[in-house]
């Protein structure tokens, strides 16, 4: 990252006379303002060290650097002048397999604001399929970046990092401390602040990039050391939730979501377009319509009071409406609009009555089926007159 300079002490040729040497205590009082001063911190008050890597330091035995204390390192992903740093996918693999939190940093040219965001999609692009655990991290300290203004800078740092926010990563700023102090001042995210000396004189650091002529086993050449000082163990999680402020976000795979359903522990939440939980509302979308308890969340299932109206939710947590089968057997009327269990009242659906008692039970109201009326009777029709025995013959006599 930063190359070493010797910087030039004032040097002053004090010559005989209280003149001169008048004006050397001014200069001297001068530089030493007290708004130019910052509360110097040093290695003892940080809580991990770590490392940051690149092409440079050629091809490294990831399973000797934690032996060296080591517990996280940023990876140099590149740049869009020369692109994906030739050992970035080795680098990636070999500090996630030796257990170490794994960041990653991008080297900016950027000079505009399209150009910042190109750099972040560009970057998004590069570690998409990589396990990036440790805040992503964006390297404002180019030579075209030194005659530019703090607003310019901050226009370049919002737009790269906003990005990379939104896309679920942790976002933070790396530069000198003379950059941060002189040109860049305050912004809304982390720092990571590169001072070569035996104490910070910087206050807010996350991050304190100490000396570049680290040895580290395992690293062929010196190596960037660097101090931590924010604690991510519960900033940045693998899966589950995490607290941001007064508000909880949720992690899978070290990437926070956002706009979503996430499902935890058996239960579901939803998220909101900045990634916070929803609670103690209605939520509708084209799945259905949902209550998220006030408490931390989640979808609510079955029997639910809210202000004074009962409702039903499935097992999916769906509000239900209309004619519901409980698991009780019975059927229950629900408001066919807002889903509020009726009672007392007399519904038709779908051409069926229904009486719904007291306590919300509809029961299907049978018509009464008129008795249909007895055929009429016809008067029998009297039987036929037996036939006369015929006469006899002439001259044959009856016997």
């Amino acid at each position: 990252m930063i190359k070493r300079k010797k910087q030039p002490g004032i040097l002053h040729k004090i010559r005989k006379g209280t003149g001169k040497l008048c004006t050397l205590v001014l200069a001297g009082t001068l530089f030493l303002t007290p708004s130019m001063q910052a509360q110097a911190i040093g290695a003892g008050s940080a809580i991990a060290r770590g490392i940051d890597v690149s092409k440079h330091n050629l091809g490294i035995d990831w399973s000797q650097v934690p032996s060296s204390g080591v517990s996280f390192v940023f990876v140099k992903a590149g740049s869009t002048n020369s692109g994906v740093d030739p050992y970035f996918d080795v680098n990636m693999n070999g500090a996630n397999a030796a257990g170490l939190r794994t960041g990653v940093y991008l080297y900016s040219y950027a000079s505009t604001v399209e150009q910042a965001q190109n750099e972040a999609n560009q970057l998004l692009s590069w570690i998409g399929n990589y396990t990036v655990s440790y805040p992503v991290v964006y390297d404002v300290e180019a030579p075209c970046h030194k005659n530019m203004s703090s607003e310019q800078l901050q226009a370049l740092i919002n737009a790269f990092c906003s990005i990379i926010e939104a896309n679920g990563y942790y976002p933070v700023v790396y530069s000198s401390r003379n950059m941060f102090r002189d040109k860049i001042g305050n912004i809304g995210y982390d720092k990571w602040v590169a001072q070569y000396a035996d104490a910070l004189e910087y206050e807010g650091a996350s991050f304190w990039q100490n000396t570049s002529h680290g040895s580290v086993a395992g690293i062929p050449t010196r190596v960037d050391m660097n101090y931590q000082f924010k604690d991510y163990s519960k900033i940045i999680v693998a899966d589950g939730f995490a607290a941001r402020g007064d508000q909880t976000v949720f992690y899978a795979g070290y990437r926070m979501q956002r706009s979503c359903w996430v499902a935890w522990e058996d239960r579901k939440y939803h998220l909101d377009e900045n990634g916070f939980v929803q609670k103690g509302c209605w939520f509708e979308d084209e799945t259905g319509r949902y209550f998220l308890a006030t408490k931390d969340g989640h979808a609510l299932r079955e029997d639910v009071t809210i202000q004074g109206e009962e409702y039903y939710f499935d097992e999916n947590a769906v509000m239900m409406r209309g004619l519901v089968t409980r698991p009780d057997g019975n059927v229950y009327y629900y408001d066919p609009t807002t889903g509020a269990l009726q009672r007392n009242v007399t519904v038709t659906v779908e051409g069926v009555n229904y009486e719904v008692n007291g306590k919300g039970i509809a029961t299907a109201v049978v018509p009464e089926v008129p008795a249909e009326p007895a055929p009429e009777t016809q008067p029998a029709e009297p039987a036929p007159a037996p036939e006369a025995a015929p006469a006899p013959a002439d001259g044959a006599q009856a016997q």
